[in-house]
């Protein structure tokens, strides 16, 4: 007896259930009827002979194997994918769809210029842009459902390949007024004695804030639970305290008339290494660092 094989279409639904946990949202995602949807995962899963998820009524959670399938499947959805984008590649260009993230301390100030360097260079790639946290954004890429990640290194990454973008100075956000406030760099044994204020835990900035607080001997740490930088910026406005901002988010966030300063540090200056990641497969890799490289250039940080 000869099994019949599963579709390309088939493993696609199969992906779809295990993201979103549930048969409703999957079809919702996919423009297909429940049943329509359902009777599509059945067949594969008649096909395959063994059952995919547990169906209950408010989840439905992939067996065994259905969790080793599903993950065979994104494997070879990518390589299906990526074979579209090698028949491309021999044009030397950029097109279809690219799935761009960033982390939410890098989203408002440095995918604006990245999605504009990327229209420059390839005009016909259509843009999704996501904004994800490192850890989920380094998975999103190794399964194939982003691209490219902007994210601050160092982290670990796993198997995907990393460039380095430009490196990103921190500067001392303070309320006006404030006795620090001035023009020459300050050292950073100042933070020693500064209550800093501290973006909520799973953001790397976090981390790097508080390894400077650490070089400089400071214990003096409020978390605001935020994501934001422009609620971290406004608490500094109130007086609550002080923090660290990187240059990209100077402009925007230090605006006139919002009642924040900022100060540069003496060297060695604090800050972090803006990157670019990818899957070390993909097959745009060398148009991917001319993106690094052309990026770069365009920053003045």
């Amino acid at each position: 007896m000869v099994m019949e094989q599963p579709t390309l279409r088939q493993l696609a639904y199969a992906v779809a259930v295990a993201d979103h946990q549930h048969f409703g949202r999957a079809a919702h995602a996919l423009h297909l009827s429940q049943p329509g949807l359902s009777s599509q995962i059945q067949e594969l899963e008649r096909r395959l002979g063994v059952q995919l998820f547990e169906r209950a009524h408010r989840q439905s959670h992939l067996t065994p194997a259905g969790a080793e399938i599903v993950q065979r499947s994104r494997q070879i959805l990518r390589q299906v994918d990526e074979l579209s984008i090698t028949a491309a590649l021999h044009q030397d260009t950029l097109r279809g769809q690219l799935r761009v993230a960033a982390i939410p301390t890098m989203a408002p100030y440095l995918l604006p210029p990245l999605a504009h360097t990327l229209r420059h260079q390839w005009p016909d790639v259509h843009l999704e842009l996501l904004e994800l946290e490192t850890s989920p954004m380094v998975t999103a890429i190794g399964q194939g459902n982003v691209d490219l990640g902007l994210l601050a290194v160092p982290f670990h990454t796993g198997t995907l390949h990393t460039e380095p973008v430009a490196d990103e100075p921190f500067l001392l956000a303070l309320p006006t007024g404030h006795p620090l406030a001035g023009t020459a760099p300050l050292p950073i044994d100042v933070l020693a004695d500064l209550p800093v204020l501290l973006l909520e835990e799973g953001h790397c900035l976090r981390d790097h804030v508080l390894h400077v607080c650490e070089i400089a001997g400071s214990v003096k740490h409020s978390e605001v639970r935020t994501a934001s930088l422009a609620t971290l910026t406004q608490m500094v406005a109130s007086g609550t305290g002080v923090t660290l901002l990187p240059a990209s988010a100077v402009p925007i966030e230090t605006r006139p008339g919002n009642s924040v300063t900022v100060r540069p540090f003496a060297p060695p200056v604090p800050g972090r290494t803006i990157a670019l990641a990818w899957r070390s497969t993909d097959p745009r890799n060398d148009l991917y660092s001319t993106l690094v490289t052309e990026f770069g250039t365009s920053l003045a940080l």
